[in-house]
């Protein structure tokens, strides 16, 4: 899924069809785009993890942030020949006692997107249920917090019904008296 797709079901929603147009550069569509930017970070910051790993070389037992293909938000692990290492998290770098490569498995963040740009989440997560996230900070921006505040109860109603695991529940034996 496009974050365009995201944002044009969003204009079906709000009713904007004869108004925004998603091939046409305007204020509107820019402000949709960065409440659908914001969405999705809020998404993926709370309920998403993104995760990678990447095979990183360790000069003086550092790697810099830098050398990571994207942002880092928080480092899992680091694993040298098969075994974990211990390691350290700064603002610039990851310490580990190695030097050489290493697997570094990590949670990151993309920032801002745009339109033509494909959203990272389960199947589970429709274009409708981010789309209505994306109407209530649209409504919350406009002013309208009547309006914004349905939107959101129904986004935060589909997003924690989504995001709970369903455990096994073992029910007590029936017996007659």
């Amino acid at each position: 899924m496009l974050l365009k797709n995201v944002i044009n079901r969003t204009i079906q929603i709000l009713g904007l069809e004869d108004e925004v147009n998603i091939s046409t550069p305007s204020r509107k569509l820019d402000k949709l785009a960065d409440c659908a930017n914001m969405v999705y970070n809020e998404l993926t910051l709370q309920y998403i993890h993104l995760k990678s790993k990447e095979i990183l070389n360790f000069s003086g037992g550092r790697a810099y942030y830098t050398d990571f293909t994207h942002r880092v938000r928080e480092i899992l692990s680091v694993k040298a020949r098969g075994s974990e290492i211990k390691f350290t998290m700064y603002p610039l770098f990851v310490e580990a006692g190695i030097s050489g490569t290493a697997e570094v498995s990590y949670v990151y963040h993309l920032g801002e997107l745009s339109l033509e740009d494909a959203l990272i989440i389960p199947p589970q997560y429709t274009e409708y249920i981010l789309a209505t996230g994306v109407v209530a900070e649209y409504y919350y921006r406009t002013g309208l917090t009547d309006e914004a505040l349905f939107y959101r109860q129904r986004y935060d109603t589909a997003i924690t019904n989504l995001s709970k695991r369903a455990g096994s529940v073992n029910l007590p034996r029936r017996r007659f008296v």
